[in-house]
């Protein structure tokens, strides 16, 4: 028999020492936790599992009967008399869970447009506020078929309704707003 029986519950029960007064001290130590986690049925297991060994020892051809390793170990040990019920050791404290919190850092500011650049929708808005939308429009000749415009003109026009943003200060924009007489240094930040 091993110096330590382990049961399911984890809690062990043990021998004495080689060597110790067996007579007058119990010879098998079972922590309270598991004679707890038995409760009451321990001593009944124990006194059953005597009697189904006894009336097993004359039977022929039948297994032996089995029971769970600590109900086994006692009556190996002589019975509930010779068990010691021990005090549970004690629980180790709890470590402290220390949460980390991380601060995102604030994104960096999105880099500042160019100079001159705005979006073509403030461009129109403010175009047509001031009148000179449809100037733009028909110098654009955004109704013209590709067949009549030059590669210039097609270039510009191609450019103008591809762009979502524009830069004021590109010559083929500067040119397009001083043709129709439009300031643009008040849009330029």
């Amino acid at each position: 028999m091993d110096n330590v029986i382990e049961d399911s519950i984890q809690a062990p029960a043990t021998l004495p020492a080689e060597g110790a007064d067996t007579l007058s001290a119990p010879r098998l130590r079972v922590t309270a936790e598991v004679v707890e986690a038995f409760g009451p049925a321990l001593t009944d297991r124990v006194a059953a599992y005597v009697a189904a060994l006894e009336a097993h020892r004359f039977s022929v051809g039948e297994p032996r009967p089995v029971e769970h390793p600590l109900v086994e170990a006692i009556v190996a040990a002589g019975g509930m008399e010779v068990v010691e019920i021990i005090p549970d050791p004690p629980k180790p404290e709890p470590v402290p869970v220390v949460e980390v919190i991380t601060v995102p850092e604030d994104p960096p500011p999105p880099p500042a447009p160019p100079p001159g650049e705005i979006t073509k929708l403030r461009l129109v808005e403010t175009l047509g506020a001031t009148g000179k939308l449809r100037d733009a429009m028909a110098l654009l000749k955004l109704e013209a078929p590709t067949t009549d415009l030059t590669d210039a003109e097609l270039l510009l026009r191609e450019r103008w309704l591809a762009a979502q943003k524009l830069n004021l200060l590109a010559p083929e924009v500067a040119a397009l707003l001083k043709a129709i007489g439009f300031d643009s240094s008040s849009l330029i930040a």
